[in-house]
């Protein structure tokens, strides 16, 4: 049975790219399918664009966060909006670090989704470039988290 000390929590709008993050990071196959609903596995709690777009659902965040031993805040560089409120990460008594996803595109724009995880709470040595589709940062990504989340024997692969 997973422990919550075994999951990280993806959080970030809709299409940011939390699932893909989530399949790369256990070397699945990458598909796209919104996430309709918070969903479990042993080591990541997927949650849906709409805990950060719509402050409704703030609560629901933070509730999902106990089964979480980090949170990933995940914004990609091709979005041109902002959702998350500002110090959104301190609603909760978690380690967090930021993922700028689809560094790949080559109409994203790093700089601005930094600036949306700093806007967040994140500090900027937090904040990690990744492409799920190449790969890269998905190594310094996988260390970091290794290092809050209790291993046991456990990996995301």
């Amino acid at each position: 049975m997973a422990s919550n000390k075994n999951r990280v929590a993806l959080m970030g709008r809709i299409r940011s790219g939390k699932t893909t993050l989530m399949q790369a990071l256990q070397n699945k196959e990458l598909k796209y399918a919104k996430t309709q609903q918070v969903t479990y596995t042993d080591n990541f709690i997927d949650t849906p664009g709409e805990f950060i777009e719509m402050s409704i659902f703030a609560h629901q965040a933070v509730s999902v966060s106990l089964d979480a031993s980090l949170i990933i805040m995940v914004s990609s560089c091709i979005d041109t909006q902002n959702s998350i409120r500002p110090n959104f990460i301190t609603m909760f008594n978690l380690p967090a670090i930021g993922v700028v996803t689809k560094i790949d595109r080559e109409d994203g724009n790093r700089k601005r989704s930094r600036h949306y995880l700093q806007y967040a709470g994140i500090p900027d040595n937090k904040i990690f470039e990744i492409s799920s589709y190449t790969g890269e940062g998905l190594d310094v990504l996988s260390e970091e988290i290794h290092k809050y989340v209790n291993r046991d024997g456990h990996d995301f692969s």
